[in-house]
């Protein structure tokens, strides 16, 4: 992980302060900021209108969750968090050293998904789609709120902007099938940091 954050801060591979730097505030995220996780299953169909929950009514529209889901039945709804120590924190290296306060909201991007992989690995069903996320391709960043009301409270609230807060914070659908799933989230539209890379402004790829 101390890779992916120095690439995601366009940081010096060989810069040992750094390094260090990223390896205290890993640490000290993991002892302050407890990762906290709820997730539902419920049945799905498809309708005219798009992927139906059968439970929660959650209506997925669009051609991605047509094509992930088209041989699953079913459906795992995750919300995560870090809470609001990694708000705290974020406001106090903000406020003491700008460059820091950059490391530990990269640190905490990468942490908070290392934690859903292995949250996803830990599920013990065979045939699983890739995970994937409001916003990515032309699944609607509006169904925010409907997840977040259908799984219990982790004190995360959406705002009327569709983001979450507080902002190391994370919803997710996963397929269940009873077959290999071909359909598989691959490139910059279904990154995590499409919307703010500086690599893409710079017409480049990270590479991750």
């Amino acid at each position: 992980m101390i890779e992916q954050v120095i690439r995601l801060v366009q940081g010096d591979p060989n810069d040992l302060l750094l390094r260090q730097q990223i390896v205290s505030l890993l640490d000290e995220m993991k002892k302050s900021c407890p990762f906290r996780i709820q997730y539902r299953i419920e049945p799905i169909r498809s309708s005219p209108d798009g992927i139906i929950c059968q439970r929660s009514g959650l209506v997925l529209e669009g051609a991605l969750a047509a094509s992930m889901l088209k041989t699953c039945h079913e459906i795992i709804l995750v919300l995560c968090t870090l809470g609001y120590p990694f708000e705290q924190k974020l406001a106090y290296y903000q406020h003491k050293d700008v460059r820091l306060a950059l490391l530990w909201d990269a640190c905490g991007s990468l942490y908070i998904e290392k934690k859903l992989d292995e949250f996803e690995n830990s599920l013990p069903y065979p045939y699983k789609t890739d995970r994937f996320s409001c916003g990515y391709g032309d699944l609607p960043l509006s169904l925010q709120p409907q997840i977040a009301a259908s799984l219990p409270d982790l004190g995360v609230r959406v705002l009327p902007s569709h983001m979450m807060f507080p902002t190391k914070s994370v919803s997710a659908l996963i397929g269940i099938g009873t077959q290999p799933q071909p359909a598989r989230i691959r490139g910059c539209a279904y990154c995590s940091f499409h919307e703010r890379c500086a690599y893409k402004e710079r017409g480049e790829t990270c590479g991750i």
